[in-house]
């Protein structure tokens, strides 16, 4: 099996994680790299290897790549992402997929045009966690659902610039929910904070009501001094409680009898680009594809929409 020649654009926080992950799949090869930061390029090629470019127009000119993965601020995904699928590679773009609805429908026509994959990197999809939930859900040994309460709080980020709290974290749960639940929502809450991010949305809590009935309840912020990832499924059955960070979940089917689970630990990136490679190969779909990263991003504008009011 030849191997897929992979790229990445944008070597933040992310990025630099993407490079380190397809250089270390056995099935891909890393070739190229971009960044506006030089010093930052010459410290991931040294370490991971591929050529250094500082501009991704001629990177994908002179490499050209199987699949790339964009990595770049969200006010820049929809004009990099549209021109590397225009050259002809398969994209997997950070989430969220745009800025906008409109863009983000552009992005997906643009891909179905040109016959290639566009992956959105709902990182969370692939959290053992969220696999572990998604199964006992879907095996109903919940029963009916009745209620999924997230938190998703932490000290400020120094690599966000453009997009407040909502789209940047909350996004992930609105996701995970819709996953969780197949189900969309039908009404929204919310309330939001701006409080240290010049303008920019820190905190929020959200009240969601889905069309399955199911009661969303919502929380996150980059204020709290301790990060917490946490996710709470109600049903008729019990109540399933699911740490992120910690890896672990506990069923409580009553107040005298509950089952703690450890869930083995398996790296999401590296699921999540398993699941990209191998669309690329044409066996199944990647984890989010841009139907959903739409979704999500509908849902978060919602939310933003929703301040003082229902949406």
């Amino acid at each position: 099996m030849d191997k897929l020649k992979a790229a990445v654009i944008g070597l933040g926080e992310m990025g630099q994680h993407h490079a380190r992950v397809y250089a270390q799949m056995p099935d891909v090869d890393l070739i190229a790299v971009c960044d506006s930061d030089e010093t930052r390029l010459r410290n991931i090629t040294r370490t991971w290897g591929g050529k250094a470019y500082t501009h991704y127009a001629e990177m994908l000119d002179r490499t050209k790549p199987d699949l790339v993965s964009v990595a770049v601020p969200t006010s820049e995904h929809f004009s990099v992402a549209g021109l590397t699928i225009t050259a002809g590679c398969h994209v997997l773009v950070e989430k969220p997929i745009a800025s906008t609805v409109n863009a983000a429908e552009m992005l997906i026509k643009q891909a179905k045009g040109f016959g290639r994959i566009l992956a959105v990197g709902h990182i969370e999809r692939c959290n053992p966690i969220v696999t572990a939930t998604k199964a006992l859900l879907d095996a109903g040994d919940l029963g009916q659902v009745y209620r999924i309460t997230t938190r998703r709080v932490g000290p400020s980020p120094k690599r966000i610039r453009d997009v407040g709290v909502t789209i940047d974290l909350l996004v992930h749960d609105l996701d995970i929910a819709r996953y969780l639940l197949n189900s969309e929502p039908l009404f929204i809450q919310a309330e939001l904070q701006r409080q240290a991010h010049n303008g920019l949305d820190d905190g929020v809590a959200a009240l969601v009501r889905f069309e399955s009935g199911v009661i969303g309840i919502f929380e996150s912020d980059w204020l709290s001094s301790c990060k917490d990832r946490t996710l709470i499924v109600t049903g008729e059955r019990g109540v399933w409680e699911a740490d992120y960070l910690a890896q672990t979940a506990i069923l409580r089917a009553s107040p005298t009898a509950q089952t703690e689970f450890n869930v083995p630990y398996e790296e999401p990136l590296l699921v999540e680009l398993r699941s990209f490679a191998a669309a690329v190969r044409g066996e199944g779909r990647p984890a989010a594809d841009g139907q959903d990263g739409l979704a999500a991003l509908r849902v978060a504008l919602a939310v933003l929409g929703a301040e003082h009011g229902g949406a």
